[in-house]
């Protein structure tokens, strides 16, 4: 079909993939955290931090659905109720088997490219998701994961994994690893099985090479250093750029000392 079309540049070539390509994002999320329980829906000034994360996603030039990938759980009815309210699309499966809950969603919604994102990042950034994805298109069909955390650079909660539907069924085939399927597609990068996949890692600018902030929410310091700044940025919270709030943030020591000395768990601890 694309070899078919007369393509004037590299960026047509782009647009006519993303017809043909069907993107759906899904962001995890469950009521049931064990550091922050009830985390996805603590309010940041205006906003859940849900909402929060979902405003900023919606700008993406690249995404064509996002679904919120919640639970069966009965504590998480909220959730479906939540993005029934938002007009957003929602899947619910299983609570510990992200990886199967993940393709659940994305068979629902007929995706063929996945954006991996967790509901623990209010401040993900629809540019950086996007070049991501770009990234996958430019190098498809000879790539099989583009993410930016395989070797951390970007600040913790700015974390995106883009992979076909097509490789989704495929890991979910064959990993046997619970704490593999309890992060979804780890099993790609940091599994025994790993060489046998083609991955990109993104490095992040250098005005965002901060590996150790947290921008992501998974406790109480979390939560007190989002609402700061709220404080500051009231509104802003929705449009400013990763990059625009690393610069603010550079002159801002006590914001970030907040939750600097959260440890964020490994893979290993689930």
């Amino acid at each position: 079909m694309i070899d078919s079309l007369v393509l004037q540049s590299k960026d047509s070539y782009l647009i006519v993939v993303k017809f043909i390509v069907k993107i759906v994002a899904t962001i995890e999320a469950r009521m049931g955290s064990t550091r922050l329980p009830g985390k996805v829906l603590a309010k940041i000034g205006r906003w859940s931090s849900l909402e929060l994360q979902i405003e900023r996603l919606k700008r993406s030039n690249y995404i064509d659905e996002i679904v919120l990938a919640t639970t069966t759980n009965t504590d998480d009815d909220v959730l479906e109720i939540f993005a029934i309210n938002q007009s957003v699309s929602f899947f619910r499966g299983s609570e510990q088997d992200v990886l199967q809950r993940i393709l659940g969603a994305a068979r629902a919604f007929k995706g063929s490219l996945l954006v991996q994102l967790t509901g623990d990042c209010p401040l993900i950034d629809s540019e950086i998701v996007d070049d991501l994805i770009k990234k996958y298109l430019e190098l498809e069909p000879n790539i099989d994961f583009v993410s930016n955390e395989i070797n951390r650079s970007y600040p913790i909660g700015l974390d995106c994994r883009v992979l076909s539907v097509d490789l989704l069924h495929k890991i979910n085939d064959e990993c046997e690893s619970l704490i593999h399927r309890s992060h979804g597609t780890t099993y790609v990068y940091a599994s025994a099985e790993s060489h046998r996949f083609r991955c990109l890692n993104i490095e992040a600018p250098v005005v965002l090479r901060h590996p150790d902030w947290r921008w992501t929410l998974d406790t109480a310091e979390d939560l007190v250093f989002f609402r700061s700044l709220y404080d500051y940025l009231g509104s802003e919270l929705t449009r400013i750029s990763a990059i625009e709030l690393a610069a603010w943030l550079r002159d801002k020591p006590e914001v970030r000392k907040i939750n600097s000395s959260v440890q964020q768990k490994r893979i290993e601890d689930g």
